[in-house]
């Protein structure tokens, strides 16, 4: 019976036309799940759904077929190597349509390329297998991939691409590597932040090379996609705006970093507040939500004041915001000195906690983003009708989360020694760091693409508690998962 059981459920890695259908019903069930309960907006004909800024991705190519102009250029290409061939040939909502039909099977592909990920790795099919199904029945990780946003082809080019890095150290076949780098080079056109990982994956690579006493330069093969294809948009970048920029030339969209809004997010996230526009719950939008302030108190924790400013510093800096907002009788002179005063004080403001209340502003609001990021998961509620379901799925999310970490401290000393199996902890290492401490962002959404390698990192915590319950010695450990 248990042999059945096993031949069944746990077919040799191998198997690939088997792991393949299954992560692909896996997949299709929560790809239909969401289509079905997701309150993602759509439009006519689109099958998926759409964020407020979904339409960012697809715009400049829209622009690109209609005037020959890539218009407006805040974000990199990335989504257009799928958008622009299929809207020359489509109506938009077919594109649309496709699009997310690809995200699907790369998602599907993904599921079975991280748990090979798992096994070249730690050289073991057990880790496979709990990478594998950890990963195919988790929705937080499948939620993005019917909407027309980044996140599910990022984390899919991701997995792919650290996959093809475990296959080099394999077999050392070259093309291995230049693969790996295609696939992170539109990682980065797709999320500019994944830029740093093409130097942590390099120096990684270099130094395995040099630890198997195999030719270092092969490692440069893996820059060498990106080094051509970030070389053409920097020599496009300095024609269009005499700017050689590597990536984008703005951070933020340009109409929040040249308004009010810009201060507006640094003096909330100065004390950890939430500082998404859309989010309506969100600190800084009770800045913009057009609503008269009245005597109510500002929600805002009480420690956050200082010399410069107190309650009713911030309700009169909301009215005149609000004053801006809806008074037609203002005219453009007035509505451009209402601003300059609104981010003079703002300003002012965010450099008083910056310099009365340093512990607040470099590690309180730090640890209330990281916890934020981690731990407020929203889109869960999203997805399903059923409270059994939703309960269900936001409980495996969150022992997920900590098992993860707990398993990223198991993997430390893979990292300390640079070892090829560091890549699984760097990644969501990385990816922790660089949005809620580095870019002060803390949106959940953007652990996406940390989340899959966390579940191979709790994969790596289970089989080494299984080793040792076994009585296999660490040394026997360190042999059998060595590359």
């Amino acid at each position: 019976m248990a042999r059945t059981l096993k031949s069944i459920f746990f077919p040799p890695s191998s198997k690939w036309k088997y792991w393949l259908f299954i992560a692909f019903i896996s997949r299709f069930i929560f790809f239909l799940l969401v289509i079905h309960f997701s309150q993602y907006q759509g439009f006519k004909g689109f099958w998926g759904g759409m964020r407020a800024d979904s339409e960012g991705y697809m715009l400049p190519f829209d622009n690109l077929v209609k005037t020959g102009a890539y218009s407006p250029d805040y974000r990199m290409p990335g989504y257009g190597v799928l958008y622009l061939p299929l809207i020359l040939i489509f109506s938009k909502a077919v594109t649309c349509n496709i699009i997310i039909i690809i995200q699907l099977f790369f998602s599907v592909t993904s599921v079975y390329a991280l748990a090979l990920i798992a096994r070249n790795l730690f050289k073991n099919e057990i880790p496979f297998c709990i990478t594998f199904y950890l990963f195919a029945v988790s929705s937080f990780s499948s939620l993005m991939d019917p909407v027309i946003l980044a996140e599910s082809l990022s984390t899919s080019v991701l997995i792919l691409s650290v996959y093809f890095i475990t296959v080099f150290f394999n077999n050392y076949k070259r093309s291995n590597l230049i693969l790996s780098g295609l696939l992170l080079t539109w990682g980065v056109f797709l999320r500019p932040v994944f830029c740093l990982l093409i130097i942590c994956f390099f120096a990684l690579i270099l130094l395995n090379l040099i630890k198997t006493k195999r030719k270092f330069i092969v490692a440069f093969l893996f820059l060498l996609p990106f080094t051509l294809i970030d070389g053409s948009w920097i020599i496009r970048n300095y024609i269009v705006y005499k700017d050689p920029a590597p990536l984008t030339r703005t951070v933020l969209f340009p109409w929040i970093e040249n308004s009010h809004l810009l201060p507006i997010m640094n003096f909330v996230e100065a004390w950890g507040g939430d500082v998404w526009f859309i989010n309506p719950n969100a600190e800084a939008t009770w800045f913009i939500n057009n609503k008269p302030c009245t005597n109510d108190t500002v929600p805002f924790p009480k420690y956050i004041y200082t010399s410069a400013f107190n309650t009713d510093s911030l309700k009169m800096l909301k009215t005149l915001i609000t004053k801006m907002g809806t008074d037609t009788s203002l005219s453009a002179m007035q509505k451009k000195e209402d601003e300059r005063i609104v981010i003079s004080k703002l300003n002012t403001y965010t450099a008083s906690i910056k310099k009365e209340k340093p512990y607040i502003y470099y590690v309180k609001s730090n640890e209330i983003r990281l916890f934020k990021f981690l731990f407020s998961i929203h889109s869960v509620s999203k997805l399903f009708i059923n409270n059994f379901i939703t309960r269900f799925y936001s409980m495996f999310y969150y022992i997920t989360i900590c098992l993860g970490l707990v398993g990223l401290i198991f993997l430390l000393p893979y990292v300390f020694k640079a070892s090829l199996q560091s890549i699984v902890a760097i990644v969501p290492i990385y990816i922790i760091l660089i949005h809620p401490i580095v870019l002060r962002l803390n949106e959940n959404r953007y652990l996406i693409p940390a989340y899959p390698f966390m579940l191979v990192a709790i994969a790596y915590l289970i089989y080494t508690i299984y080793c040792r319950v076994q009585g296999v010695s660490e040394k026997s450990v360190d042999k059998i998962q060595k590359l």
